[in-house]
């Protein structure tokens, strides 16, 4: 008996409709721009239409918010291994980024054990740089397409209640789970530190920047001329500041209450002007104008005659279309993340021999986070096995662990959960994307732990008590919302956590060796970021029925 004839839905990348043979294979690494059926002759598919255009009549509308229909006709034969074509090109990619990763710890280590220059490390990181700056140059204008086409698709669907609900009860609840988590391992771990003054450390040259009145940072042209062309996260000159005066006591930042954690969240939540917000990448500032512009786009017309989102459909998949493109170089951009940051540790051996207590205490929450809460987690919502999905994720772990930046990891993590077919695009939009700014539960458990091990490793005895735990999990959840999704920006919020804690104790010399060997700490942290937004997405779209079969019915 001749197999039988199934139907098939495929996922491309134009949505105009294109020719393709059967035999051609479509990486799910592309993003989903509009399904197609098959047509009869083998070759040409028919794409959907998008809102605005003439809709099919008899056709019903996806969770994507288009028409979704079929066509008659013969369809390709069961022998057509699509499962194993997909299965063959995600390995290829994530071949790809882990051969970068391991040349990159590699180079790393000679550079680290031959002491080479400043002058060769700045060449080897140069294309990781220029790879973050491109990505951060698309991410802000693609954050407001993902967010507004998202909330557009959600209103459409009546779910906005049910999404944002869950999305922010998760979101804290996990936080606040991976909070405790650290501080039950921290202080169970707590007597494995010895209690001893750490000896002074060699006082580091205190330094400075200036800003101008643009909110450009000043900058050393060709060692003559000062420009004022310096962003934030740029190449701007650090100046040697030389205490003659003494009225600088010891290098630290400064205390922040927790008011001012609060007041700060919510001013950034609600800005005074858009522009500068965008232009300042303020990205609490740019996901609230996000949620509130697509609401009121959705509600002001209907969508079927909107032009407005048209435009914001075809502005999402341009922006979508050339991150995709970018990604492609980030192999090479893993490779020289990882290979500069390694080979600018040159007491990276030292450091770790008086943190090893901090460190085990990161990789039992590390395990505990991966293995045992996310997996049940899912599986309790799902019934089904949680580590396929995981394994799915890699591509964009790796890239995370090499590049330290919830932020930056943005397009491949939704390139990532996009390609399970798991997830509606619509609410991998809404979720994964306020997530890589609101949900750092890496950093969550970073806070406890590195306030334990300052409090055990400082020179005067220090008890932390019921008190203290409270303050620290709360801390640790606010400062982890607020916390930048960019690297070492957790760094300074330990101090804050400290401060608020432990307001009349000293800061611990000790602090000198989690800098030393935040390079590490802090590309676990993103990790954690990242994996968790793809979890709760996956939660999430089970319990609001928006997986992709749903969403295509």
């Amino acid at each position: 008996m001749a197999p039988a004839k199934r139907p098939g839905i495929i996922l491309y990348n134009d949505p105009y409709g294109s020719e393709r043979d059967f035999e051609e294979v479509l990486t799910p690494m592309e993003p989903i721009v509009s399904p197609a059926a098959y047509v009869p002759d083998g070759k040409h598919y028919a794409p959907v239409k998008h809102p605005g255009q003439s809709s099919i009549s008899g056709g019903t509308r996806s969770g994507y918010g288009f028409e979704a229909h079929t066509l008659g006709g013969a369809f390709p034969d069961d022998d057509y291994e699509e499962a194993s074509c997909i299965k063959r090109m995600l390995g290829s990619t994530l071949a790809q980024v882990l051969v970068g990763v391991v040349c990159g710890v590699a180079v790393g280590a000679i550079m680290s054990s031959t002491k080479a220059s400043a002058d060769v490390n700045e060449l080897v990181s140069l294309p990781g740089k220029v790879f973050l700056r491109l990505l951060k140059l698309l991410v802000i204008p693609m954050v407001f397409a993902c967010l507004t086409t998202g909330v557009v698709t959600i209103v459409q669907l009546g779910k906005v209640s049910a999404v944002g609900s869950r999305t922010v009860l998760y979101f804290i609840g996990m936080s606040t789970i991976c909070a405790m988590l650290s501080l039950t391992v921290a202080m169970t771990l707590r007597s494995l530190q010895p209690h001893r003054e750490f000896a002074p450390t060699k006082k580091p040259h205190a330094s400075m920047h200036f800003m101008c009145s643009n909110n450009k940072y000043a900058q050393l042209v060709n060692d003559s001329a000062v420009s004022c062309n310096a962003d934030a996260a740029g190449n701007m000159t650090q100046l040697e500041l030389i205490d003659i005066t003494g009225a600088v006591v010891r290098g630290a930042v400064a205390k922040v209450a927790v008011s001012d954690q609060i007041t700060g969240i919510i001013n950034s939540i609600i800005p005074n002007n858009i522009m500068d917000t965008f232009q300042q990448g303020v990205l609490m500032g740019v996901i609230s104008f996000s949620l509130a512009f697509g609401t009121a786009a959705i509600q002001s017309a209907e969508a079927d005659n909107s032009i407005l989102l048209v435009v914001l459909t075809q502005f999402n998949s341009v922006f979508y279309f050339m991150i995709t493109r970018l990604i492609d170089w980030s192999p090479l951009a893993v490779f020289s993340l990882v290979a500069s940051s390694l080979g600018s540790q040159g007491s990276m051996i030292s450091a770790i021999k008086h943190v090893g207590v901090l460190i085990l205490c990161q990789i039992i929450n590390f395990v505990t986070l991966q293995l045992v809460i996310y997996p049940c987690l899912l599986w309790l919502s799902t019934r089904k096995n949680p580590f396929d999905y995981m394994r799915q994720m890699l591509p964009c772990v790796a890239f995370a662990f090499g590049c330290a930046s919830s932020l930056a990891t943005l397009p491949v993590t939704l390139r990532c959960v996009e390609s399970t077919r798991e997830v509606s695009r619509s609410l991998l939009q809404f979720v994964v994307t306020i997530g890589c700014t609101v949900h750092m539960n890496g950093t969550a458990m970073m806070f406890p732990n590195t306030v334990v091990f300052l409090a055990s490793t400082s020179s005067t005895d220090i008890e932390i008590g019921w008190v203290q735990m409270a303050i620290i999990v709360v801390v640790a959840v606010l400062g982890s919302i607020g916390v930048a999704p960019i690297p070492n920006a957790g760094l300074v919020m330990i101090f804050s956590v400290w401060s608020t804690a432990f307001p009349n104790d000293e800061f611990p010399t000790s602090f000198s060796y989690i800098v030393a060997i935040y390079w590490y700490i802090d590309r676990v942290n993103t990790f954690n970021n990242v994996v968790g937004d793809t979890y709760i997405a996956r939660i999430i779209a089970e319990q609001v029925d928006e997986t992709y079969e749903t969403a295509m019915r």
